[in-house]
């Protein structure tokens, strides 16, 4: 009869610490929630300096961005990532910023632009894995 009551005590007593681990691990979330709450405010510093886009005119023909664009976008990722080449400089000698905000700085006005074509070829791009498309942006 003793060992039951004596096991009785210890559940109740491993109740309590368990109660009391989950009611200290709460607070503690709780406390480091609010002070950590400036540092998601902070915008993260800029790596490079952007370049005015000259919207006026496009890197390349037309006819060929239709059937090399996403080579494009692959060599200007790569060159820009992984070696920090930010800069295309086109045939004609124009300089352009390797970004999809060169891109989008002409075909912006139309949020559609890369929706309707994708759909229409039946591709999911894997752009906006990491970028806002542009059917997200307000």
């Amino acid at each position: 009869m003793q060992w039951q009551v004596l096991r009785m005590e210890v559940m109740m007593m491993s109740r309590k610490l368990l109660w009391i681990i989950t009611v200290t691990a709460i607070i503690l979330f709780a406390v480091l929630n609010v002070f950590r709450k400036g540092e998601a405010e902070t915008p993260p510093p800029s790596v490079h300096k952007t370049m005015a886009i000259d919207s006026t005119k496009c890197i390349a023909p037309a006819a060929f961005m239709r059937a090399n664009h996403m080579q494009v976008l692959y060599e200007w990722r790569n060159s820009s990532v992984r070696t920090g080449n930010r800069v295309y400089i086109a045939p004609n000698g124009s300089k352009f910023e390797k970004s999809l905000n060169t891109c989008l700085g002409c075909h912006s006005n139309n949020r559609l632009f890369c929706f309707n074509c994708h759909s229409y070829a039946n591709v999911k791009p894997k752009c906006w894995n990491c970028h806002l498309s542009p059917m997200e942006t307000p």
